[in-house]
């Protein structure tokens, strides 16, 4: 399989790499290691010392450095071994390959394509976990499973009344599969849009709300969704557009799909809620029903996977009025894989 190289792909959690150890990740079947130098920044490795291959990821932290602990190389942050134990004068053929690497919205980004094409600029616009008016909680799952089935899954949100029927509550009520969403391409990825009118706000609670669904599927695969609910009859006032003023309800997620290797793929995610209504044991369980579904997600995908790959050439699966979304981004990443190889 071939992916897109000239993206800024999500590694980590900022969290996942504390100073002084290093870490190591896979990203479009690159081994790599993440370390943070001294003043706080971050240096990407290929995670192979070049003398005998042994990951770096085993080795240690020394202020702006690091050090295989297998002989004892040590490489600076721009890849040059500055030490190599009985050497005057390390050999320039030891230096370690680098890979461009930001910080930003509480993820770490690298660049596994060409280092002259990366521009920070281009890091795709999240929400971040730092917002002191908000409260999140953040995970991460591991999937045998190609990045393209998860994209799918996540520009398609119909599945919600069957895959998620036990576990996302008001979401399987609210008919997810029935009413079409307002589906707009954009340079990076999609938005998709919708309201939910006259539903029970959560679970079996009596009260009732329109509920609008707002979200931006964007290159390499980011999930960034806005949930807000509104007395009823907000969806007609705003004629079924965005609405304005305040929400009785509030949630963003965050999510980001990245390829490790064909086959496999990495899931990072995060909710949060606003800090007024965020009690721990309210954010407790919606983290619990979250992780949940996410399970049941795992689940029917990776048994999908298994089909796919038994799949003869000649098979193709038969397409319904939902695969409008996933067909687009589909053919989004197809035309940026053109470009990257013509």
């Amino acid at each position: 399989m071939a992916f897109v190289r000239n993206l800024w792909y999500v590694a980590a959690w900022s969290h996942d790499v504390p100073a002084g150890k290093p870490v190591g990740v896979e990203v479009l079947g690159e081994p790599l290691v993440l370390y943070r130098r001294g003043d706080g920044g971050l240096t990407a490795f290929d995670d192979r010392c070049p003398h005998r291959l042994a990951p770096l990821s085993l080795g240690r932290v020394e202020g702006d450095d690091l050090r295989c602990m297998y002989h004892g190389l040590r490489f600076a942050p721009d890849g040059r071994c500055v030490e190599l134990p009985g050497s005057a004068k390390p050999p320039a053929r030891l230096a370690v390959r680098t890979f461009p690497v930001v910080e930003r919205w509480s993820w770490i980004w690298v660049w596994p394509g060409d280092p002259a094409k990366a521009d920070p600029a281009r890091v795709p616009r999240a929400f971040g976990l730092e917002d002191p008016d908000w409260v999140y909680r953040s995970g991460a799952l591991d999937y045998a499973a190609d990045y393209e089935l998860l994209n799918d899954n996540l520009c398609d949100l119909s599945h919600l009344d069957f895959v998620h029927e036990k576990s996302l509550g008001w979401a399987s009520g609210s008919k997810w599969s029935n009413d079409s969403p307002r589906i707009s391409a954009e340079d990076d990825g999609l938005r998709i849009e919708r309201w939910f009118r006259d539903h029970p706000i959560m679970g079996s609670q009596p009260q009732r709300v329109d509920t609008w669904s707002s979200y931006r599927y964007v290159l390499p695969g980011l999930f960034l969704l806005t949930t807000q609910a509104f007395p009823v009859g907000t969806a007609e006032a705003s004629g079924l557009g965005p609405p304005d003023g305040k929400p009785i309800f509030h949630r963003i997620d965050q999510q980001s799909v990245t390829p490790i290797g064909v086959g496999r793929s990495r899931y990072l995610w995060a909710l949060g809620f606003p800090r007024a209504i965020a009690t721990p044991a309210f954010l407790e369980g919606a983290y619990q029903v979250t992780r949940k579904s996410f399970d049941e997600d795992k689940r029917i995908i990776e048994a999908q996977q298994r089909i796919w790959e038994r799949l003869p050439p000649e098979r193709k699966p038969s397409a319904i009025p939902q695969d409008q979304a996933p067909a687009m981004f589909r053919r989004l990443v197809s035309q940026r894989l053109a470009d990257e190889t013509s």
